[in-house]
């Protein structure tokens, strides 16, 4: 086995996150040994076996081996299906199902570190929601996006886990939309349409990420040891209108009854792949959080504002 001080197995490595935490986990001279586990073969530090393995394997599959033969000490867990699926049993699969698998198989090894990407939608955007969410507010998913249900599942079974296993260093960390070069996203497949149908009268402020902010948040977790649930987003917010501006776009105003019905009808019949009308309310509602948390106990702030980090993915489509 390669010498290491940190071997970290990262789920889900070949998504867009994936490869963004691998590589930055691998870019130092101190760098962690990493093993990525993906159904694709996962891009990392070409011919470099010392610093990265690649592992084709589904995640719904189980993962014992792999925390015992490279002898992982640190998870970070970012395998989900992103996409609202046709087929929610299969999601669920996937999202909760195999994240209570693998969670099983850490409680018996000598996993010291889990980190687990959840999302800030597990607090819902819903009228009324007039100011950002702290870690300990309720969570409160919208009914039939399922993306953010199977997030709430999910965390719950984390925090049984981390309840469980007081010897594991457990984290959540609910991210706002992370954006940069090449990111997809609920968000990017629908700014990516030349003409965005926009519910009449709303025009709620967003918050997003920049990968970098994303890897900088995941690093000062690892660094630190840092237990408990974490907001992350970064700086200021951008408002839907402008975003679907910096994107090229036009937004139509409509009123939300219209675009709920042809979203449901287009959804149904396979013109569109993209979301139910559930996923409408977060473009309607305000949903931010708040990063005091991480910045007051790890002093981790976001080098990027929300609108950089949109103008970030929005030039690399240029």
């Amino acid at each position: 086995m390669p010498e290491s001080n940190r071997r970290v197995l990262i789920t889900g490595s070949a998504g867009f996150l994936g490869e963004a935490t691998l590589d930055r986990l691998t870019a130092s001279d101190d760098s962690a040994f990493v093993v990525g586990a993906d159904t694709a073969q996962t891009k990392g530090p070409e011919g470099d076996t010392r610093r990265f393995v690649s592992v084709t394997r589904d995640i719904t599959q189980p993962l014992d081996d792999l925390l015992a033969d490279y002898s992982i000490d640190i998870v970070v867990h970012l395998a989900f299906v992103l996409q609202s699926q046709r087929n929610p049993e299969e999601s669920h699969r996937i999202n909760v199902d195999a994240t209570r698998q693998l969670l099983d198989a850490c409680s018996k090894s000598d996993v010291k570190q889990f980190i687990y990407l959840s999302s800030a939608t597990v607090y819902g955007a819903h009228p009324g929601n007039d100011r950002p969410f702290l870690e300990d507010d309720k969570v409160n998913p919208v009914s039939g996006f399922t993306y953010s249900e199977h997030k709430v599942e999910a965390e719950s079974l984390v925090l049984d886990f981390a309840e469980a296993n007081p010897q594991c260093n457990v984290s959540i960390l609910r991210g706002c939309v992370v954006m940069g070069p090449d990111a997809r996203n609920f968000i990017t497949e629908s700014l990516g349409l030349k003409f965005l149908p926009v519910p009449a009268g709303a025009n709620p402020d967003m918050q997003f990420m920049h990968v970098d902010d994303y890897c900088s948040a995941v690093e000062s977790v690892l660094s630190q040891n840092a237990q408990g649930i974490f907001n992350i987003a970064g700086g200021g917010t951008v408002s839907w209108r402008e975003m679907v501006s910096i994107a090229g776009g036009k937004a139509i105003p409509a009123p939300a009854f219209v675009i709920k019905g042809l979203t449901d009808l287009t959804w149904k019949t396979g013109l569109q792949k993209r979301s139910s009308s559930a996923g409408l309310a977060f473009i309607r509602y305000p949903w931010l959080v708040s990063t005091e948390k991480i910045t007051t106990e790890l002093g981790w702030e976001p080098e990027r504002s929300s609108r950089e980090a949109v103008e970030s993915w929005a030039n690399s489509r240029r």
